[in-house]
């Protein structure tokens, strides 16, 4: 396995990073310095901004995917790639926000956007522990590009709202709000860019993640491993499943494949 596995890809939120503490414990930090230093590559696969990577700035990366793949860079600041969503498709969103009488967030490189910092925006920001900025979302999308919009609905609704903008893509994490994403636009999508960037491919890559926007590349990578603390689909395309990010998930898995 040691030989196969060339890079690992890491979600941070229930991941790399606790709910409970909003930090990596030292056990996966230790774990990703031994990787690196047996020449494996290692990389951020996060629905967070760039900007909000920070919570893991302790750990050395060789590069991130960030919201859910619509921007993808080396360590070095390099791109990789990128995907903005076309103004039509944020106003149809805003429109879908009218008719049924929801939010949404709006993420660009700068930020995560909100009308107001309420009910679900505002409980969601508690829990993973960063605060949109209140603002004019028109003024944001007239001046900013659109990386990824966050509708804080449920999965009832999503399901009357989804097919209304077939252009795009929904995962979610919690049952509060869901990412979506442009179609074509995924973890995995944006791994295999990445491997092939370094001139490799997703089959030598491990990923590791908990909710359901990691499912693509759990599912997809050589070695899918999932924590315990993820949601069953996740666990269900997985390879592995691990321990809780709260009781070394991370470590435990990497010794289970002789990685470190």
């Amino acid at each position: 396995m040691r030989d196969r596995i060339k890079a690992v890809f890491f979600d941070i939120d229930g991941t790399l990073v606790s709910f409970k503490t909003h930090r990596a414990p030292d056990s996966a930090v230790q774990a990703i310095k031994r990787l690196r230093e047996r020449g494996i590559k290692v990389f951020i696969a996060t629905g967070r901004l760039l900007r909000h990577t920070e919570v893991v700035k302790d750990i050395e990366v060789d590069g991130y995917i960030t919201v859910n793949g619509s921007y993808c860079i080396t360590a070095a600041g390099d791109t990789i790639f990128e995907c903005h969503f076309p103004k039509e498709t944020v106003e149809k969103v805003f429109a879908l926000e009218r008719e049924y009488g929801f939010t949404a967030a709006v993420m660009t490189h700068e930020d995560i956007y909100v009308d107001a910092l309420e009910g679900r925006p505002k409980e969601v920001a508690d829990m993973i522990n960063i605060t949109p900025t209140v603002a004019n979302l028109q003024e944001i999308i007239s001046s900013q590009p659109v990386l990824q919009m966050c509708p804080y609905i449920g999965v009832e609704l999503e399901q009357v709202v989804m097919p209304q903008i077939p252009e795009c893509v929904a995962s979610r994490w919690i049952d509060k709000f869901m990412d979506i994403n442009m179609r074509g636009i995924d973890k995995s999508v944006a791994a295999a860019k990445v491997m092939e960037y370094y001139g490799l491919t997703l089959g030598e890559a491990m990923a590791f993640g908990d909710g359901g926007n990691d499912l693509p590349i759990v599912r997809d990578a050589g070695v899918g491993v999932a924590m315990a603390n993820g949601c069953d689909e996740l666990k269900a395309v997985a390879d592995y499943v691990t321990a809780s990010v709260d009781d070394d998930g991370v470590a435990k898995a990497l010794e289970y494949y002789n990685l470190i």
